[in-house]
């Protein structure tokens, strides 16, 4: 046998070895507990190939079959962002179970699992898988289709995330919000960190998956302190809910209610870890269709009333709002990567005669105005000037 066959032989191997290994490494599903505990979950379209150094969209989850997202993930990490906010130390806290409402009780994965930490942990590892974003009844504002069947599927780590610029900054933000230099040099250590875990992870490498995962996790434990765990349990936090919450609620601690003067009515009262509006039709809207798919013996109503969402985002242990959370990152992806106009995605999607890339080989940003990409999170637009800092500080502060 010639060297040039052998040779042959042998990539081919490797080959089928890898796409058995990318098909057999699933983390564990979400188990809807009103049904037979089996969910599908939905695999995305193959890649094209790839043009650009980093890999294409990936096809499938990522993360090890023995993976355990509570002992490797949302301990070690709960307790480091805990310790950088000890004066709060709310993620690691187990909470009051008799204070739960069925939307913490959906998923048996989470059976027994009663902090903070566990609940935006696991939603990250639910969001490490490609899934289509709930987003067709807004997606003509973003330039993409009304029919989400059409959408390429997004998750955490399916596509590379873009280096940012004071020029790219520019135009994803509003003009007035662009970071400075130093942290402009902070995204680009988070961007640069995460597609070095997601080259080894497409790779097979164990180690590179579980760091994703763990620095995506500490980027949203971050969050839920910049946007709400410093001032959860305030005299005024309380107040707020007293004043709003429907007859027998009682506002669990760790759980911020806030009412925003510069939002109108529809807008102005808002709850939990990520800080959502109870208004179904509103800014959790795309979640809740997300969720149902996850879940169809334990859905919420697109219509639920203003008491069921105010139980559903005030829960005790915050499921339905940490799921919220990690779902807002990948719907700012889905629009960046599915939308057919240039300012809805990065400018460095955009090719050198004026058309955009195809969808599969997009990179992806968290830093964008609103009303470009479906940002819900102030601190990832840097909306006062200094939160995108401390986001920032605090995810790239210690391991992972």
């Amino acid at each position: 046998m010639t060297h040039t066959n052998t040779t042959k032989i042998l990539m081919a191997a490797l080959v089928t070895l890898l796409l058995n290994n990318t098909a057999n490494a699933m983390a564990k599903k979400p188990v809807d507990s009103g049904n037979d505990g089996s969910t599908s979950t939905p695999s995305a379209p193959a890649p094209s190939t790839p043009i650009t150094p980093e890999p294409p969209a990936t096809t499938g989850s990522v993360l090890p079959a023995d993976f355990d997202i509570f002992t490797e993930v949302a301990g070690p990490v709960g307790k480091l962002v805990d310790s950088f906010y000890n004066s709060y130390r709310e993620l690691i806290p187990e909470r009051d179970q008799t204070q739960s409402y069925k939307s913490d009780n959906v998923d048996v994965n989470l059976d027994s699992r009663y902090r903070f930490a566990d609940r935006i942990a696991y939603a990250v590892e639910l969001k490490m898988y490609p899934s289509k974003a709930g987003l067709g009844y807004v997606g003509s504002s973003y330039g993409m289709s009304t029919n989400e069947n059409s959408y390429l599927e997004t998750s955490l780590i399916s596509h590379p995330l873009c280096t940012v610029s004071s020029s790219s900054l520019t135009k994803t933000l509003n003009s007035g919000k662009v970071p400075s230099a130093a942290v402009i040099t902070k995204l680009n250590a988070f961007a640069n960190k995460m597609n070095e875990y997601r080259r080894g992870a497409m790779n097979g490498d164990r180690e590179s998956a579980v760091k994703a995962t763990k620095l995506w996790s500490k980027l949203m434990m971050c969050m839920s302190y910049t946007e709400s765990l410093t001032s959860a349990d305030t005299n005024t936090s309380s107040n707020v809910a007293s004043k709003n919450a429907p007859s027998g609620y009682r506002r669990p601690a760790g759980v911020l209610f806030y009412e925003d003067p510069y939002q109108d009515e529809a807008s102005k009262l808002n709850i939990g870890l990520f800080q959502f509006t109870p208004t179904a039709s509103g800014n959790v809207q795309a979640c809740i269709r997300e969720w149902n798919k996850l879940y169809p013996n334990n859905q919420i109503s697109k219509t639920a009333t203003k008491a069921e969402m105010i139980r559903v985002l005030g829960s005790a242990m915050q499921t339905f709002n940490a799921f919220c959370g990690a779902a807002k990152i990948t719907g700012m992806f889905a629009v960046q990567v599915n939308t057919s106009k240039s300012g809805n995605t990065h400018p460095s999607n955009l090719q050198s005669n004026g058309s955009l890339k195809l969808p599969t080989d997009r990179c992806v940003s968290p830093h964008f105005a609103a009303g470009k990409s479906y940002n819900h999170f102030g601190p990832l637009q840097n909306s006062t000037g200094s939160n995108l800092n401390e986001v920032m500080s605090c995810t790239l502060k210690g391991d992972y």
